[in-house]
């Protein structure tokens, strides 16, 4: 009897170890450990956990991962400041929901859903179809869908790159059309003709900054007007592993009143689609009080032929091989009325494969 009892007890000790060594691993197979710099980076069933930084040794910085969203059948299984996706089934930010949730069709920003549906709350297309608002998972593996290809006439996310050079000088008829309107008193402008002296670069390599400053050789080989811009490299391609930021070294009080917006002109050839943004520029709001590590990007239009052509899926990274033309880029700042605020600009790129580059011209703050 004592020993039966001795080897029962050694079993379910040995199982209770084996249990708790499978949880463990599932939990670290759950956690992807997926590295971020904002929701983009992330599939869509998951955010970009900026409020809990990690200490990277080997480059000596900050660095965020993605982290699964909460699952919500309403609103009330979502925290504070967060609201439930019914349609998908999670929680998205205030700030994303901004863009894809309503309550009237002033609310949708978004000029590819300008309508609101007021039985599901979320904008939709013109035609008021719900599903066509839906933004492809970044890790979805259907193979009816070849993500890597942008030649798909059927896939609204990626136009046909033939018909693109084709139709550069096309005006986008999807684009907010309200980027092209006076919207009142300017705040800021910037043409890059005094040499950039009012801007401050800060390199994530030393010596190797991506941003530069002064008349272009390579890319479009010229400016927007004038003859100086900012670019990620004024004679040949940009570097791999950048992570540079180029800020105004003055801050801005946007005023409470009227449309506060920030333009500006682009020549784009980097490497990236809208599924995988793998070298981009954000455009960067800091207000006071926070660090421009852990600053997401601007929501964005593009006065470009095809609205998604030079911007992720998200709209806030600016992204693709576009290089035809400088084109305008449009962003809302009605979010931070009230407020004084920074604006930056942050070229990323990855350790394989680079391009011409972007080319910045221009830069308007106005209401």
């Amino acid at each position: 009897m004592k020993e039966r009892f001795l080897f029962l007890l050694i079993v379910s000790l040995v199982c209770g170890l084996f249990a708790i060594s499978c949880s463990g691993s599932e939990e670290e197979e759950g956690d992807t450990q997926i590295r971020c710099n904002s929701n983009a980076d992330c599939s869509r069933n998951a955010y970009c956990d900026l409020e809990n930084p990690q200490q990277d040794t080997g480059l000596g910085m900050l660095v965020y991962f993605c982290k699964q969203r909460q699952l919500c059948s309403s609103q009330a299984d979502c925290p504070i400041k967060w609201k439930c996706k019914e349609s998908e089934g999670f929680c998205i930010t205030d700030k994303e929901a901004s863009a894809v949730l309503c309550s009237s069709d002033s609310d949708c920003k978004d000029p590819l859903y300008p309508k609101c549906n007021l039985a599901s709350g979320e904008c939709v297309s013109s035609n008021g179809g719900g599903s066509e608002n839906e933004l492809p998972d970044a890790n979805n593996t259907n193979p009816g869908t070849d993500q890597d290809s942008e030649e798909n006439d059927d896939d609204p996310y990626y136009p046909d790159k033939d018909n693109e050079d084709k139709d550069a000088d096309v005006p986008d008829n999807d684009a907010d059309s309200s980027s092209e309107q006076v919207v009142g008193q300017t705040l800021m402008t910037e043409n890059f003709e005094e040499g950039g002296t009012k801007w401050t670069i800060v390199p994530s390599m030393e010596g190797n900054p991506c941003w530069k400053i002064g008349t272009p050789v390579s890319g479009p080989g010229e400016a927007h007007g004038g003859s100086s811009v900012a670019a990620t490299n004024l004679e040949g391609t940009y570097p791999n592993n950048c992570m540079d930021l180029l800020y105004y070294n003055t801050a801005i009080t946007v005023p409470s009143s009227g449309k506060p917006e920030i333009s500006f002109y682009a020549w784009v050839d980097v490497v990236g689609t809208g599924y995988n943004p793998f070298d981009y520029v954000e455009v960067l709001i800091k207000k006071d009080g926070e660090m421009w590590e852990t600053t997401t990007g601007l929501y964005l239009s593009a006065n470009t032929p095809s609205a998604t052509s030079a911007l992720d899926n998200t709209k806030t990274k600016i992204t693709k091989p576009l290089k035809t033309a400088y084109y305008k880029f449009t962003g809302d700042l009605s979010a931070y009325k009230g407020k004084s605020v920074e604006i930056g600009f942050r070229f990323i790129s990855d350790e394989s494969d680079v391009l011409s580059g972007f080319y910045m011209d221009d830069i308007t703050v106005s209401y």
